[in-house]
């Protein structure tokens, strides 16, 4: 049988591979160097031109592959020539998700429903694992914090207080990824909570009410109410979503950040 010259058009939709630029391979070795355990929080790099030597790169490659970690909370560097400075591998990976996700978001233009749909499922997972897990100290933690709240009436400081609160729930259900996660989302929202706040027309009386369903919140989780906390954080969000940000949209770019 004649074989067939016919060649396939499969593979028609393929374009040549871009060499990696320099600090992109800095920054993949690094990563590689942590995820496998050869690098850990608080170990200091060497410096910059012996790190450039080892890679075999320009001293501004390996800058701008450190910078860009340091900007994700992978590294933090300390200015100076003096033997405490130079990078060290941090664990403030926290903020570099927030980052993210905040840029992403705004790139994207995704709804502020999708980020409260994903918020409300790790608050009520949060709650639910948190009245179980939670340590007495936790637990004592988040009613103290609840009980502060009632006191505060500066909208900012509120508002931080809050995101605060929600974080230690998310620390006391023993899942490492969600306080980052929740962290993260919060930031996010930021802006369109603080518009959000600054369009109420009675601050006091929602505030009031914020700080009393927060009390219940914490009453719960430290009685070991699984189901009970995770509804109240429901109804707690749900309610509070209804009541303040109908008509606001995600992005605000006219307000700042907490």
């Amino acid at each position: 049988m004649e074989r067939s010259n016919h060649r396939s058009n499969n593979l028609a939709g393929i374009t040549p591979i871009r060499p990696r630029r320099a600090f992109e391979d800095v920054i993949l070795q690094l990563k590689e160097a942590i995820a496998e355990g050869r690098l850990a929080v608080g170990d200091r790099l060497p410096h910059e031109r012996e790190l450039a030597k080892l890679f075999g790169v320009s001293r501004q490659s390996v800058r701008e592959g450190l910078r860009m970690l340091e900007a994700f909370g992978v590294l933090s560097a300390r200015r100076g020539a003096g033997p405490d400075s130079g990078w060290t591998v941090s664990a403030d990976g926290t903020s570099g998700l927030s980052a993210i996700l905040d840029l992403y978001s705004s790139l994207q233009r995704i709804p502020l429903s999708d980020l409260l749909e994903i918020r409300e499922s790790l608050e009520m997972l949060s709650g639910r694992s948190a009245a179980a897990r939670a340590t007495d100290d936790q637990k004592a933690g988040l009613l103290v914090a609840a009980q502060d709240m009632v006191g505060i009436t500066d909208g900012e400081q509120f508002l931080r207080a809050d995101t605060e609160f929600h974080i230690m729930i998310a620390r006391a259900s023993g899942n490492t990824l969600a306080p980052a996660l929740m962290e993260a989302i919060r930031e996010s929202m930021a802006r369109v909570m603080l518009v959000a706040f600054s369009r109420l027309e009675d601050w006091d009386a929602e505030r009031e009410l914020l700080a009393t369903e927060h009390l219940d919140i914490a009453a719960k989780i430290r009685a070991g109410q699984g189901e009970a906390a995770a509804q109240a954080l429901h109804s707690h969000l749900c309610g509070f979503y209804g009541r303040v940000l109908n008509d606001v949209r995600y992005p605000v770019p006219a307000a700042r950040a907490v």
